[in-house]
């Protein structure tokens, strides 16, 4: 009996250790660095053939084509925006730099320790197991008791579906649901006759139900690619 309890005990405090580091993993997930904004810079602009309104014509096009619902057209400014909201990433935000470094820096070390300490607690818990099973096993053979045996695999069959039913089927509610904003401010300037530069920045928001768990500008290069080859294709359709 004491020994079925210690087995209950172990199992469910797997469980806990392995759920718990499933959250620190996820929780921890590496964000790439804001780019300096001579870099950034690069990345986000080009120029293209055409005059401030036919660029901004095409790119109306591609914003919807990328399923982004335009907001603002500001001509005499030569400014676009337009935003997206979405159950998906549909690119990386990235964390900005200055007093946010030191508290990224303090959360990765935290998150290490933290993984490190879950991970030690796991296999501790499953040696405690491996172990507690064995001396079950011994009892068992010496009593010869093939009733008890029984009721044991019963009650451990029973605790493991219930733990699993206890653990899994916590689905999350609507409530709890991933979501992510992208907000595109895209700049035009009239370079010469026919000459227009375009500069795109985008900036993302993560939120976990109505909580915003991060926020950032998104400086994925692929990202800023597929815009930019979609308006010169429908700039020379």
């Amino acid at each position: 009996m004491k020994t079925t309890s210690i087995n209950r005990f172990s199992r469910g405090a797997s469980w806990i250790l392995i759920i718990y580091l499933s959250f620190m993993m996820s929780g921890c997930s590496y964000r790439p660095t804001e780019l300096t904004p001579e870099q950034a810079r690069v990345l986000q602009t080009r120029d293209f053939n055409g005059s401030p309104e036919e660029v901004a014509k095409a790119v109306s096009v591609v914003l919807q084509e990328m399923h982004y619902t335009l907001e603002n057209v500001d001509m005499g400014l030569g400014i676009m925006t337009a935003s997206r909201t979405s159950e998906h990433r549909l690119a990386p935000i990235s964390r900005e730099t200055g007093a946010e470094n030191d508290l990224e820096s303090e959360l990765g070390t935290f998150c290490l320790i933290a993984g490190t300490m879950a991970v030690v607690g796991l296999f501790i818990a499953w040696m405690f197991d491996a172990f507690d099973d064995d001396d079950e096993d011994e009892e068992e053979d010496r009593n010869d008791d093939r009733h008890s045996s029984r009721h044991s695999h019963r009650s451990r069959s029973h605790h493991h579906d219930s733990s699993w039913s206890f653990f899994g089927s916590n689905d999350s509610g609507p409530s709890s649901a991933d979501s992510y904003t992208y907000i595109m401010t895209i700049n035009l300037e009239e370079l010469s006759l026919q000459q227009t530069r375009v500069r795109l920045t985008v900036q993302g928001e993560h939120f976990e139900g109505p909580s915003m768990v991060e926020t950032g500008p998104v400086q994925d290069q692929q990202f800023f690619i597929d815009f930019f080859t979609r308006l010169q294709t429908t700039l020379n359709r």
